[in-house]
């Protein structure tokens, strides 16, 4: 094969069994293996809810992340998941965005064969309301993504 798979890391256990499902394929393959982290695009809280009258504080909105403190958390992700995985040779990229299209983007940036990541299980019910990012991958990605289902990390 040679060429590359995008392993989609988020820290949760789903991810993890997908990074386990990736990292093997990527040595059988003889293929680059590129562990990503998405770190989401901050939405500001509403600023100023309620009354500004006299002796009124307006709530102060949370301080949101910088970018550069999502990019070091995520890399420090990473990191501590392949030392977890016992993970050697790999390399990682921390982007912000929206998780389904940043994956499809660093894919193509890449030259990505395969996406590789964890399906949440929350049933066909609450992924249709909540919608996925595993779902949303497969209808923007330009490569083939492997969705690897809950459980599978036991049965490996």
């Amino acid at each position: 094969m040679g060429g590359s798979i995008v392993c989609g890391v988020d820290g949760s256990l789903d991810s993890q069994a997908a990074l386990g499902v990736a990292a093997r394929l990527a040595e059988r393959l003889e293929a680059r293996l590129v562990l990503a982290h998405v770190a989401e695009v901050p939405v500001a809280p509403y600023a100023a809810v309620g009354g500004m009258g006299a002796g009124r504080i307006a709530p102060q909105p949370k301080t949101l992340a910088t970018r550069d403190e999502q990019e070091k958390a995520g890399a420090r992700l990473l990191e501590e998941i392949a030392a977890d995985h016992g993970l050697g040779d790999f390399e990682q990229r921390v982007v912000i965005g929206f998780p389904a299209e940043r994956l499809a983007d660093l894919a193509d940036d890449e030259d990505a064969e395969l996406i590789v990541v964890g399906s949440r299980g929350r049933g066909r019910f609450k992924a249709a309301f909540l919608g996925s990012v595993s779902n949303s991958l497969v209808g923007v990605a330009r490569c083939p993504v492997l969705i690897v289902p809950p459980g599978a990390a036991e049965a490996q």
